[in-house]
């Protein structure tokens, strides 16, 4: 384990620059997805349905930072971006993803953790399998079927579930309705096309990028960040905690607030992602393992060689 870091000299910046990065990120998330619906359908919606996808895995980046109720300094402005924001945006069950991302912090590696998406198998031609799943939305129907299954078993489950489906409807209602003004009035289409194309865009552009490509990024993400490389098996994990080097595009699509440091992550979960480089600095002057070497595609390429070999469960170890 890493040194611990002295957290007091780490301060947490005003909440209005957190706001204004936060709105901004979503802007541009969003951006493909109105464009869709200003545009009439044409393959222009294949590029923006990629973009989409794999921009929304930032998002989900975000939705972890709410988690740990990092982004603003109230808790509840945290909780009210992650619960009715994020959550609502990814479909997700905000609070029930906590509950599960806690576990994966504090069985991280062995039996028990709940984050399995590193163990996936991308060697060969693995990788290529993996996508078309991700296309067909097997691994989509895999993760929901998951999240409502995984709700605590006590009275209380069956009307968080309805809660947070409640917020998923009412978020989901204004965003197609936005939707629904910019491909009408802003467009100037009639009510009956308007809706067919902002339909069309949401069903294929929002529903279906993020079904297929956000979950296919956001995997790769965890799988670089996590899987262990051929030869490394240090026990008792059976996973690895890496940082990356890292430009805006690899930022935007992977590594947004802190996943570019998710081992300076792991080790001081309480820190902001905006302090999380400097903090990698100093941890990684006592652990080089923790400097940032590679870059996300580097470790992936790595990873998917025939040769890489995932490490066994622990309770085979």
């Amino acid at each position: 384990m890493a040194k611990r870091l002295e957290l007091s000299q780490y301060k947490r910046r005003p909440d209005f620059q957190s706001w204004i990065i936060v709105l901004a990120h979503l802007a541009l998330v969003l951006s493909p997805v109105y464009f869709a619906a200003f545009l009439a359908p044409s393959l222009w919606w294949i590029l923006f349905w990629a973009i989409f996808g794999f921009l929304m895995n930032g998002l989900l980046n975000l939705m972890h930072e709410c988690s740990h109720y990092l982004v603003f300094r109230p808790r509840g402005g945290s909780d009210f971006l992650g619960r009715w924001v994020l959550g609502s945006l990814a479909i997700a069950d905000f609070d029930g993803y906590r509950e599960r991302h806690w576990k994966h912090h504090t069985h991280f590696g062995i039996d028990g953790d709940t984050k399995d998406a590193y163990l996936v198998d991308i060697r060969g031609f693995r990788l290529a399998a993996f996508f078309l799943r991700c296309l067909a939305l097997l691994e989509a129907f895999g993760k929901f079927r998951h999240q409502t299954a995984e709700c605590p078993a006590d009275p209380k489950s069956p009307a968080r579930s309805l809660l947070w489906l409640a917020r998923v409807a009412v978020f989901q209602v204004f965003f197609f309705g936005s939707l629904l003004l910019l491909a009408g009035p802003a467009a100037g289409r009639p009510w009956p096309k308007a809706f067919l194309v902002a339909a069309l865009a949401y069903a294929i552009v929002y529903a279906y990028g993020l079904a297929s490509i956000t979950i296919f990024a956001a995997t790769l993400r965890a799988i670089a960040e996590h899987q262990l490389e051929a030869g490394h098996t240090p026990s008792p994990r059976r996973a690895a905690l890496r940082n990356f080097q890292c430009g805006p595009i690899a930022w935007l699509a992977f590594g947004a607030y802190g996943f570019a440091e998710h081992g300076t992550h792991h080790c001081e979960p309480s820190l902001p992602y905006y302090h999380l480089p400097r903090a990698t600095a100093e941890l990684a002057a006592d652990d080089p393992e923790l400097a940032p070497i590679h870059g996300y595609m580097a470790e992936l390429a790595t990873l998917a060689t025939p040769a890489a070999r995932l490490a066994p469960p622990a309770s085979q170890r």
